[in-house]
């Protein structure tokens, strides 16, 4: 931009002769050096020969450079403009089907009209997460069906989408067939046996074909089995109607023995192990629905030892509970036997004490178990068991005892209360004449 035109300086002028008068020679030269660069302009040609004094010299090239300098403060000013600001954000997705997923996008309009995508700054929302989920990348997850505001909040502005989640149901179908022959495999067992609807099951009709029909979408595991052949497990997400057909391998000839069929344990329970052998490597699964016994390993592929625990009886009755080992084509039981607990009685009072005179007295026994059977004896003829000779549960013995004579000292007799393995004594002292 040539002096003249910038802005807020005019074009400065001196007259020549004012200029430079009295400057020597040499220094005619500076100051036309200095009035050109500041963008003065002579108002008419001066002549070199005529001179000014040094100190106005220096006077005007101060003046020159002082000009000069504010002229270009003054153009390189630059007005200050505000920051645009967040005006609108606008939240936008298709909604997901229960169990699926689907991106959502934030996008901000600034004030200038400008706008932007601030899906991963936005924070985002779900009115209702039993409905839908959303995470911090705008990702919505469907729940439960419904509807639901998903909302995104940029620079403290929000917006938001209103979206229905929907169940929608899908048909799994397929066939099945023999990995060795190619032929069609008939009565197989397809089960989902994870995810949705865990648990729905049919079998393969006479052409080898199967059909799961209403099932929703989401991840899946269905697994096809049949005696002589491996089970076969097949991962799929459902998001349409889909075919999954299984390729089923023959399994060799396998068969278990188990070490002992039959055990018996006592009532205090414990840790016991029964192996399993088979003359091939094949997978087997041990099993039981008895409550009292844990077991240890429950599955694997090759002969082994089984460990399992019975926890201790506290009944007086004997019980039983079983130990299945299965495999692809039969299975073999262990039968465990464990016996009932030990009977105890507590007596009230524990014992009783006459003069020599005698007379007559009762205690009551209350057993360990309301089942514990009981009989009571006399280990003295001067003591007699007048009734509760025996009984079952909570009973009540009442008892006489004869005069004593001497000669001296004071004699003991007990009456013994006996029954499912337990005892326990009721001791009787009668003291001599005085």
């Amino acid at each position: 931009m040539s002096p003249a035109g910038r802005s807020g300086c005019r074009r400065n002028r001196v007259r020549p002769k004012e200029a430079v008068s009295g400057i020597p020679r040499g220094g005619v030269l500076l100051v036309t050096w200095f009035a050109f660069a500041a963008g003065w302009t002579l108002r008419r040609p001066f002549r070199w020969r005529e001179y000014i004094s040094l100190p106005r010299m220096v006077a005007i090239v101060t003046a020159i450079i002082t000009t000069t300098a504010a002229c270009s403060s003054n153009n390189n000013s630059t007005p200050t403009t505000p920051a645009p600001t967040v005006t609108q954000v606008a939240v936008t997705g298709a909604a997901p089907n229960v169990g699926l997923t689907a991106a959502f996008v934030a996008t901000a309009t600034f004030s200038n009209g400008v706008t932007q995508t601030v899906t991963s700054q936005a924070t985002w929302q779900s009115s209702n997460t039993a409905i839908a989920t959303v995470n911090s990348a705008g990702i919505v997850s469907g729940v439960g069906p419904g509807d639901v505001d998903i909302t995104a909040t940029y620079q403290s502005v929000a917006g938001r989408s209103r979206i229905t989640i929907a169940v929608r149901t899908f048909t799994l179908s397929g066939n099945v067939t023999d990995g060795t022959s190619g032929g069609i495999l008939p009565n197989i067992n397809l089960a989902i046996t994870s995810g949705p609807h865990t648990g729905v099951s049919t079998k393969t009709d006479a052409s080898g074909a199967y059909t799961l029909t209403g099932l929703e979408a989401g991840a899946i595991t269905v697994t096809a089995s049949a005696v002589s052949y491996y089970s076969q497990d097949k991962a799929l997400t459902l998001i349409a109607d889909a075919r999954l057909d299984f390729v089923m391998v023959r399994s060799p000839d396998c068969a278990f023995t188990l070490s002992v069929t039959s055990q018996n344990v006592p009532a205090a329970g414990g840790t016991f192990n029964v192996i399993a052998t088979s003359p091939v490597a094949c997978p087997w699964a041990a099993s039981t629905s008895t409550p009292w016994i844990a077991l240890g390993a429950t599955s694997g592929n090759s002969s082994a030892a089984i460990s399992w625990t019975a926890s201790a009886n506290t009944t007086i009755a004997t019980r039983t509970g079983a130990i299945r080992v299965s495999w692809n084509g039969g299975f073999a039981d262990l039968t465990v036997t464990q016996s009932g607990a030990t009977c105890s009685f507590v007596l009230n009072p524990e014992g009783g004490s006459f003069p020599a005179a005698g007379g007559t007295g009762s205690f009551t026994v209350m057993p360990s178990d309301p089942g514990c059977p009981w009989t009571t004896a006399s280990d003295s003829s001067w003591l007699t068991i007048s009734s509760g000779q025996s009984g079952t549960g909570p009973g009540t013995v009442a008892y006489s005892v004869g005069s004593y004579a001497g000669p001296t000292g004071p004699r003991v007799g007990t009456i013994a209360v006996s029954g499912g393995g337990g005892f326990r004594g009721f001791a009787v002292q009668q003291q001599p004449p005085p």
